[in-house]
């Protein structure tokens, strides 16, 4: 897999996901949701007020280029990424290197909230690990504030893809994020809870639709897919 589509994570309560347990022992996590083959895991931060939150699954994913396809949907990323209610990119330096705004609708009494990203891609295709991973960086300053939305001061996420073999992948998606404004940390603690379980359960789901199906990105050309040109020459590149 390689450097990938610079969106991400919703994310709104919002992204994020990692490679996957590679970097963190887990012996730091503490599992506190198993349903559905999605573990969801747990660290507090000592610098926080807020914990940290981790989903992990397992699926059978023989088109890689339909992840791709899924993630340059900017319409449809609010039906998979929890509280996510628009997404949208507001500058692009390249397809691999792009900035993104996302808007969240919060339960009544909470005011909607917003997030300014930029997308960090990191890639690791070694004979042991075989990983793609979109990191999104927090860049509330990006563009100029917005009084219908409280913008989030602190915000870090990732999503990540590992090849296991025999088509299948490990997604693990993780989140860490300040709100802003007036939200009692154990309300925000659920809801960031939430977020992991629900986000992989609609996109392992949604990344099957056949409108997915069949892609090519010549600047994700490592990706597995009947869509590349050596596979099925028919298809024509597409560069969203």
């Amino acid at each position: 897999m390689e450097r990938f589509v610079q969106i991400g994570l919703a994310l709104l309560c919002l992204l994020v996901l990692s490679a996957a347990h590679a970097e963190d022992d887990l012996q730091d996590w503490k599992l506190v949701s198993d349903r559905n083959d999605i573990q969801v895991y747990m660290k507090h931060r000592d610098e926080s007020r807020l914990k940290t939150f981790r989903g992990v699954t397992r699926f059978e994913l023989k088109d890689e280029y339909a992840l791709v396809a899924v993630l340059n949907d900017y319409p449809s990323i609010p039906k998979w990424l929890h509280f996510v209610d628009s997404a949208e990119e507001f500058d692009r330096r390249g397809p691999l290197d792009r900035s993104l705004r996302f808007t969240t609708q919060l339960p009544w009494p909470l005011a909607d909230r917003e997030a300014v990203l930029q997308a960090d891609v990191h890639e690791k295709m070694t004979e042991e690990q075989q990983s793609v991973m979109i990191e999104l960086i927090n860049q509330p300053d990006a563009l100029p504030p917005n009084n219908d939305y409280i913008r989030f001061p602190e915000m870090w996420g990732k999503l990540g893809f590992v090849r296991l073999g025999d088509n299948q992948v490990e997604m693990t998606y993780e989140l860490i994020l300040d709100p802003g404004g007036y939200i009692p940390a154990w309300i925000a603690n659920i809801l960031l809870r939430d977020a992991p379980y629900f986000t992989l359960e609609r996109l392992r789901r949604i990344i099957r639709k056949p409108e997915y199906q069949n892609h090519y990105y010549d600047y994700l050309d490592k990706l597995n897919g009947p869509g590349r040109p050596d596979n099925a020459s028919s298809v024509a590149s597409q560069n969203k």
